[in-house]
């Protein structure tokens, strides 16, 4: 058959009868003939490939970004081409090399590191377009953040209504965006109480992977130890636990607790999880859906776009 045929039945694009149709899908699967992207992006000039830049995709919420990410583009015809920085500033650049290099269409990107020189920032001159996912930044492009602030706020307003007044908060480095929004509305619901908050009661680990222990434990020896805790993710949240459990406290009756992240994790809890809630696949959408828009020529003002968290109750509260 022509070329042009097998060009429209591979692509889905123009008429093909069925049974010409049937004919090539057999060539192909008796040949193991798989299409030549570099030719066909050289061919029509876009590689309909759209990076995605994370931390770490062995970060449970890394890895649900991902798959949020893929899906929608997948659907609009786009694949993802994944890569983690590991925090690391230099592989950073590396990575953007690379997806200039690949003829990327766009990113998608958590930055590793905030409040860099506009000289020196990598994002800042990079050509592709770009959307920022939850972190500060002072360079011109699309950004999707998550109202960590807020939600953590809630989640203390929460704590308060029961009855607790020592609140301890356990997160991640204040040197990124999240960090800080999650100490700020710690700080914010206690101020708003007519409590001045205790530092000692707020530890802000270098990542949400790092061990936390020995802060959990230096809590509970306080002369007026927490009686709840609000605490990130399921590797912090999962340390502070042991420490308490072996304090010989009993989770809602002695201590209670408020989850950051997905109930996907903590519902597999032994008791199940008062959970802050990131809404990542709405986080992942409206990233995607704002990348889709630059590729159709978008050139107005700059978005930025703000996802709540939720608090669902579960049993660890009392």
């Amino acid at each position: 058959v022509s070329t042009a045929s097998v060009s429209r039945a591979l692509n889905g694009i123009g008429p093909v009868s069925e049974p010409m149709r049937k004919r090539i899908d057999k060539a192909v699967r008796d040949t193991g003939y798989s299409p030549n992207f570099s030719a066909k992006h050289l061919r029509i000039g876009r590689s309909k490939t759209i990076g995605l830049m994370i931390s770490d995709i062995a970060n449970p919420f890394m890895a649900s970004v991902f798959a949020s990410v893929e899906r929608h583009l997948s659907r609009a015809g786009f694949s993802v081409l994944a890569a983690s920085t590991y925090n690391d500033p230099q592989r950073e650049q590396e990575l953007l090399t690379l997806y200039e290099n690949r003829r990327l269409e766009g990113l998608i990107a958590y930055p590793v590191r905030e409040g860099v020189p506009h000289a020196q920032d990598p994002f800042a001159h990079f050509s592709l377009p770009l959307v920022v996912m939850d972190r500060e930044i002072d360079y011109d492009c699309d950004a999707v953040f998550l109202d960590h602030r807020s939600g953590v706020r809630q989640a203390v307003d929460y704590l308060w209504t029961l009855g607790h007044r020592r609140i301890a908060l356990l997160g991640p480095s204040g040197s990124l965006r999240p960090g800080r929004e999650k100490l700020l509305g710690w700080q914010d619901a206690l101020v708003h109480r007519g409590i001045d908050p205790d530092p000692r009661l707020a530890c802000m680990l270098k990542s949400a992977i790092d061990p936390p222990e020995e802060q959990m434990a230096e809590m509970l020896c306080l002369p007026a130890p927490p009686t709840a805790l609000v605490a990130l993710g399921t590797h912090i949240l999962s340390g502070a636990l042991r420490v308490v459990r072996r304090a010989g406290l009993r989770i809602p009756h002695d201590f209670s607790v408020v989850g950051i992240g997905t109930p996907e994790v903590f519902a597999m809890a032994e008791t199940p999880l008062t959970t802050l809630r990131f809404n990542l696949d709405q986080q992942a959408r409206l990233a995607t859906d704002l990348m889709l828009e630059q590729l159709r020529g978008y050139d107005g003002p700059k978005r930025r776009l703000i996802v709540p968290l939720d608090l669902v109750l579960g049993e660890s509260c009392g």
